[in-house]
């Protein structure tokens, strides 16, 4: 009897231990499902995070075309695909869904509508020199805008009010985000006068015309540059050391073009013009180095405008494809553009503007036009040429506004010319 009731006692304490055994089991198993369950969703946060930082960097692109959104997660407009932002430094986790435009005025766009960009976005700041009207648009609920090219941007849900800087028949250049960016009149509710500046817009700008450039300090090249209109680096350098100490404004051909149609307002500002396109690198290293604007007027057929050497300072118009051959005409010098026949004329001004892919301006061999010229110019489709030195009582005639943009007056510069010459021509700008 005894023995059996030891058996059972040791048979209970082997379930109890059993019992005790699987509970232990359970509770390691409970333990060790909960910890991989927790490794799982860790390994799944991070996946999530790393997908979410493939999306960001400070520059980046729409890969698709796209919604913007408010901080509370609203549609507020959409952007175009293909289209640069700039983002905010943000901490990105597991629950980031938007990443915030840097510049836009509390706008979000979806992480995964974004690629990092390849390039550095870099703002054209020029328009900052730039005298804004006095005038104001104030936009529709709901507004688009473009890029100078006219390449639609994106449109947001939302009246603005903005200073206006360019002013067309067709459109407005206005600051947003840190860009000039352009506003088309179907989105403009009214345009209305407002006190923007106290500054004027200048009487007129002023347009140098240089040839050839030399380093006095090498004999061969010296030797080599002997003529009137021949630049020494020296004398170039006083005239840009002038420049930049006045702080005048280098404008590009636009600029100019945009500025003569009362489109756009300047303070003191210069065109640099340089003619035929010989003998320029000296030049165009010494604009580039004081980071100024200059066009080199091309004759093509001397020079091959695909492989000419410039700069992003430098811009390259025509002067003719192979019309730069004086005696041909009566008068003057006898430039062939003012009488050989119009199929000549036009078929070698085609093919200059066809090789400097459709440049827009012009400059006449040695001065001389006629309106016979200026009608072919015209038919070829240039909307601006350059003459020479048109003297007035008070020195040389500026650049204005309105005036003939087929007839713009330059001060051309000689071996001779003095820093006082330059500072008197420029004395007739006013603002």
């Amino acid at each position: 009897m005894r023995t059996n009731k030891k058996k059972k006692r040791k048979l209970t304490y082997i379930i109890f231990a059993i019992i005790i055994l699987l509970l232990i089991s359970l509770i390691f198993y409970e333990l060790i499902l909960s910890n991989n369950n927790k490794i799982k969703l860790k390994i799944r946060e991070e996946e999530i995070v790393n997908i979410i930082k493939s999306h960001y960097q400070e520059n980046v692109i729409t890969n698709k075309e796209a919604k913007l959104y408010d901080l509370e997660g609203n549609p507020i407009g959409k952007i175009n695909t293909s289209v640069l932002l700039v983002l905010e430094n943000i901490e990105i986790d597991e629950n980031t869904k938007y990443f915030k435009i840097k510049d836009f005025e509390d706008t979000y766009i979806k992480y995964e509508d974004v690629d990092k960009a390849k390039e550095k976005i870099t703002y054209d700041e020029r328009y900052q020199k730039y005298i804004p009207f006095n005038q104001n648009i104030k936009t529709k609920n709901k507004v688009s805008f473009y890029d100078k090219s006219g390449n639609y941007l994106y449109t947001i849900n939302k009246s603005y009010d903005f200073a206006v800087i360019i002013k067309d028949t067709d459109y407005y250049g206005i600051e947003f985000a840190n860009q000039l960016l352009y506003i088309k009149n179907e989105d403009i509710e009214k345009i209305y006068d407002n006190h923007n500046t106290d500054l004027s817009n200048s009487n007129g700008v002023a347009v140098l015309n240089y040839h050839f450039f030399y380093d006095e300090n090498d004999p061969e090249d010296a030797k080599g540059c002997n003529e009137a209109i021949c630049h020494s680096k020296s004398q170039f350098k006083t005239h840009l050391d002038y420049f930049k100490e006045n702080n005048i404004f280098t404008v590009t051909m636009d600029e100019l073009e945009m500025y003569m149609d009362g489109k756009l307002q300047l303070p003191k500002s210069l065109l640099i013009t340089i003619d035929d396109g010989g003998r320029t690198k000296i030049g165009i290293d010494m604009l580039t180095e004081y980071k100024m604007n200059a066009t080199i007027f091309l004759i093509t057929s001397w020079f091959d405008p695909s492989t000419y050497y410039k700069t992003e300072y430098i811009e390259l118009h025509s002067h003719t494809h192979n019309m730069h051959n004086g005696g041909k005409c009566p008068g003057g010098q006898g430039a062939e553009i003012k009488c050989l026949p119009k199929e000549t004329v036009l078929e070698d001004l085609t093919t200059s503007r066809n090789l400097l892919n459709n440049a827009k301006a012009f400059c006449y061999p040695f001065y001389e036009y006629n309106d016979y010229a200026i009608n072919i110019l015209k038919e070829a489709g240039f909307t601006m040429a350059f003459i020479g030195e048109v003297p007035t009582s008070y020195g040389y005639k500026l650049a204005e506004v309105g005036s003939n943009k087929f007839k713009i007056p330059r001060f051309v510069i000689m071996t001779h010319t003095t820093i006082k010459d330059i500072d008197k021509y420029f004395n007739e700008i006013k603002n």
